[in-house]
Order: C-alpha cells, then sequence, then structure tokens
C-alpha cells in the first residue's frame, strides 16, 4: 500500500528510473572531467553490462595526466558505452541503454551492432560530427532512441523518490530520522532566478 511521505507517494521507481539512477551513480567513477558519463546495458529488467568513461585499464587517465584531445574530442577515455558492452555477461540482442548524455555516433553504431533496441540517455552533449545521422540510422535499424530527459533536476526527483521510500517501513534509511526535503522545480527555477539577478 503505497502512502503519501514528505509530499511523494512512497512507490517504487519505475523501471527505467531505477536504471537511470544507477547510470548516474556509475558515472561518478568516471575519470574525464569534460563529461563523467556512465552506460547500463539492461535485458528483461537485468542488468547484463555497465560501464563508465574511462582510460584503458593500467594507462592514466585524464584526472591523472589530463586530457588528449584530437578534433575538440578527449580520446584518452573509453566512452562508457565501450566500457559497458566490454563488461557485458549476456547477449546484448533485444537490450536497453541507459545513457548518461548524447550517445556518440561510434558508440550509437557499436550498440546497433550488438542488438540493442533501444537506446535511452539523459542530459545532452554535442559529440561532435555526425551526431545528425544518429536518428536516421536507428530509425533504419528500428531502434528506438529517447532523450528520458534534459533536465537534471528531473535526476533529483528520481533520488528524491528513491530516499523517500528507502526512509519509510522497511528501507535502509528507516531509523536515521533523515528530513527528505521535497524538490519543487517550480520554485527552484524561481530561486535560481532570484540568484542571478542577485548577482
Amino acid at each position: 500500500m503505497s502512502k503519501e511521505v514528505g509530499g511523494f507517494i512512497n512507490n517504487r521507481p519505475s523501471w527505467d528510473e531505477l536504471f537511470i539512477a544507477i547510470a548516474v551513480l556509475g558515472s561518478s567513477r568516471g575519470t574525464c572531467d569534460r563529461l563523467r558519463t556512465s552506460c547500463v546495458l539492461v535485458k528483461n529488467n537485468r542488468i547484463v553490462g555497465s560501464g563508465y568513461n574511462g582510460a584503458v585499464s593500467g594507462l592514466k587517465n585524464c584526472d591523472e595526466a589530463g586530457h588528449l584531445i584530437i578534433n575538440n574530442h578527449c580520446v584518452r577515455t573509453l566512452h562508457g558505452e565501450d566500457n559497458a558492452i566490454a563488461n557485458a555477461v549476456s547477449s546484448l540482442d533485444g537490450a536497453t541503454a541507459y545513457i548518461i548524455a548524447t550517445p556518440c555516433l561510434g558508440c550509437v553504431k557499436k550498440m546497433l551492432q550488438y542488438g540493442i533496441r533501444r537506446i535511452v540517455y539523459v542530459g545532452a552533449y554535442y559529440n561532435g560530427p555526425g551526431s545528425e545521422f544518429i536518428a536516421k540510422i536507428c530509425k533504419g535499424k528500428r531502434v528506438k532512441i529517447e532523450q528520458w530527459t534534459n533536465d537534471p533536476k528531473k535526476i533529483v526527483l528520481i533520488f528524491q523518490k528513491i530516499f523517500t521510500r528507502l526512509s519509510g517501513s522497511g528501507g535502509i534509511f528507516k531509523d536515521l530520522n533523515l528530513a527528505i526535503v521535497p524538490f519543487d522545480i517550480r520554485e527552484s527555477a524561481k530561486m535560481e532566478k532570484k540568484c542571478k539577478k542577485a548577482n
């Protein structure tokens, strides 16, 4: 039974919300500060692969050695999608990819080649020449590509939903007496405008 807690109905996150949250957490391991990103590969609501952007194992990463820029793109790192595919534990045919930011053309082609049928991304990131072909090749392969949100505040709402649920009965935070402050996107936008005017 769901009940209202802190202004939210205390329900479970949707599958998309859960896997987006996992991708966001994974992106905290990313080692290129141009974009810390991650990819979670899911099949039948089970994670079959995940990875974040970072240098080839054993080599220095951007955080340690700096960026290696060629054609306005850091080439020191493997993309999160590359690492997720390399770490996959089963066939990816029919899988969904959850990605932090817009995937690049090269990663989209790899995902299509491995049979990924749905690509869900949050945020936006210009990935250089070829980006305009992404929708075209996805359509040609009947792969659904969708931007879940471009508003980072909506990601905060996912985590707020998760923490609210886990602060209730049976949750890991139930005895911590956490105060979950409701996050209102409209109120947050008003506060941002006031702060910008003040500066």
